[in-house]
């Protein structure tokens, strides 16, 4: 029996099509040792040295050296032992509507033997991360950078993308592409896809640009995305203040400011009400989940003292 053919999109569709390099490290790993895994973005990590054990509601894994790690979109926990050393590569690679580019509902074990050229480019992107930022832990993309630099890391990126493209296919996962969905959504998600967080939605700007009135659209936007414009858009803003005041050391007035709030009191009510926590107990909560018992009293101790 002949074997399906591969799904294809259109190149306009491509061109909405989101590959984002977070970051890149090659070195004994310092911070994030212990922690609850993140799900929004892809993990590679190559081992060289040491052993992780992942933590889901299902079941423990455990992975030694010398093999490529993508751990599943699933929450669960990360713990490294002492002796780690790594190269991780953290990167974007979506669609507009979330969906990411391959399946991830199970973690991928595969020998580094078997991927010398992803290898080779992974260890190029963390040597140039690590000469253009120095000292830099995370939020690459809040770096400042030149177009020279902007293109090269873009480069090697699309180059990792290509091997990574590769792994998967001999894995048998089939690429997820997006033409079953109208065309006038696709305006619409293009739109969101360009728009500032810090900027309003214009449901009314949306729809004139389908060619549909706001109703029609919600209309149509529901029946192929499972929801409205209005929520696909906060459920933007969220992931972004989650991945802002969890992994990066951003102020929060900030990222307030980023997410459209000219209030800090105004963020920190949505925040609380979208997370259960106030920004500042999210974050704190964060860190402390990194540090060992003892580190942790010493942390909420001096938390306690400049509150006072």
């Amino acid at each position: 029996m002949a074997p399906a053919p591969e799904p294809v999109d259109p190149l306009e569709n491509w061109f909405d099509f989101r590959v984002q390099l977070l970051w890149a490290y090659d070195g004994p790993l310092e911070k994030w040792r212990s922690c609850a895994l993140e799900t929004e973005a892809i993990a590679a990590w190559l081992l060289h040295k040491g052993s992780v054990t992942l933590t889901y509601k299902g079941g423990t894994e455990i992975h030694g050296p010398g093999r490529w790690i993508f751990p599943r979109a699933e929450d669960g926990w990360q713990d490294f032992s002492e002796d780690t050393e790594i190269l991780s590569i953290r990167f974007a690679a979506e669609w507009p509507t979330g969906q990411s580019l391959f399946d991830r509902s199970r973690t991928l074990s595969i020998p580094a033997e078997q991927l010398p050229h992803m290898t080779r480019i992974a260890q190029r992107l963390a040597r140039l991360v690590a000469v253009s930022y120095p000292g830099v832990k995370e939020e690459l993309r809040r770096m400042p950078g030149t177009p020279e630099k902007f293109f090269e890391l873009q480069r090697l990126l699309y180059g990792w993308m290509l091997e990574y493209t590769a792994a998967m296919k001999k894995q048998k996962l089939d690429p997820h592409v997006m033409a079953q969905i109208d065309s006038r959504v696709r305006i619409a998600i293009h739109l969101m896809e360009m728009r500032s967080l810090s900027q309003p939605l214009r449901e009314q700007e949306l729809a004139k640009n389908a060619g549909l009135s706001t109703r029609q659209l919600n209309r149509l936007f529901v029946r192929q995305m499972g929801k409205t414009p209005a929520d696909y858009w906060e459920e933007k803003r969220i992931n972004s203040a989650r991945l802002a005041l969890l992994r990066s050391d951003q102020n929060i007035k900030a990222i307030a400011f980023d997410l459209g709030f000219s209030s800090l009191p105004h963020f920190s009510t949505w925040i609380k009400k979208k997370f259960g926590k106030s920004p500042r107990d999210l974050r704190l909560d964060s860190e402390l989940r990194q540090l060992s018992q003892s580190e942790a009293r010493q942390v909420l101790k001096r938390k306690k003292s400049t509150s006072k």
